[in-house]
């Protein structure tokens, strides 16, 4: 083990030892396991802006994060780190026939099936049944929704549910569309949230037929958005303007020319 990693590791029990950092004594396994989402959530975050200086710090926070709540099931069960990665290279390698030993996989969608018929076969081992299992998997409650679909819609196709090409994708929007468009006119709030929820999926399939993670979209857009957002608030402030008192057609002006600086990289 690496200086680093051991120091890393002697850290951490440190501060849950008697004596620690009170805030760290007190956590717990589901606790402390909630904060690694939001570690990982910054990390995306700073991949996105291709901050490698950030990356590499929330790398850093995310390991701790893992260390952390593998110091804390070892007070409560026979495990440490160093049983918990022989156990992940393990099942790396298990799972990686074409590559540490002698299957073939010509293509990432035959790596993924031979993938799948070996977690398949350890169920088996285990007693468990894997055709009686759904082939949805199982996704943690706290999972961003827009991923939440994704990935449903991704498990689907596996099994052939699904449109034969984009086209059928985009009418099924359209439909929905219409659908949602009724609702509106019936002044049906139950049942406008519910067509809502159905162009929202929809929306999620094309972006999976097209190759795009929707999660990652929603992301960049909110971030163009709030950049944007945040010039028109400086431009009104330094006429000494009030955005609230603003008109829509002067407010869609700033937006308008908060959105060209951006794009252009200038101050203009």
């Amino acid at each position: 083990m690496s200086d680093a990693f051991a120091e890393l590791l002697a850290t951490i029990h440190t501060l849950r030892a008697p004596g620690g950092c009170p805030w760290d004594r007190k956590q717990t396994l589901l606790s402390a396991s909630r904060y690694l989402l939001d570690e990982a959530a910054e990390l995306v975050e700073a991949a996105m802006r291709n901050d490698l200086r950030g990356v590499r710090e929330e790398l850093g926070d995310l390991l701790f994060m893992t260390c952390f709540c593998a110091e804390i099931l070892g007070e409560h069960d026979d495990v440490d780190m160093q049983r918990i990665a022989a156990e992940g290279n393990a099942k790396l390698i298990r799972r990686h026939p074409h590559v540490f030993g002698e299957a073939e996989a010509e293509d990432t969608e035959a790596s993924q099936r031979q993938w799948n018929a070996i977690k398949d076969q350890e169920k088996r081992e285990r007693g468990e049944d894997p055709d009686a299992a759904s082939i949805l998997k199982d996704m943690p409650p706290a999972t961003a929704p827009l991923h939440q679909a994704y990935r449903y819609q991704k498990d689907a196709a596996t099994a052939g549910f699904d449109w034969p090409d984009l086209a059928g994708v985009r009418a099924k929007l359209d439909e929905e569309l219409a659908e949602l468009d009724e609702a509106i006119g019936q002044d049906d709030a139950a049942a406008v949230e519910h067509e809502i929820g159905d162009v929202l999926f929809a929306v999620v399939n094309i972006a999976r037929r097209l190759g795009v993670q929707p999660d990652i979209a929603m992301r960049r857009v909110n971030g163009r958005f709030r950049e944007r957002f945040h010039l028109v608030e400086e431009e009104f402030r330094t006429r000494g303007a009030s955005l609230a008192e603003a008109s829509l057609a002067e407010m869609e002006a700033a937006w308008q020319r908060a959105k060209r600086k951006l794009d252009s990289g200038t101050d203009a």
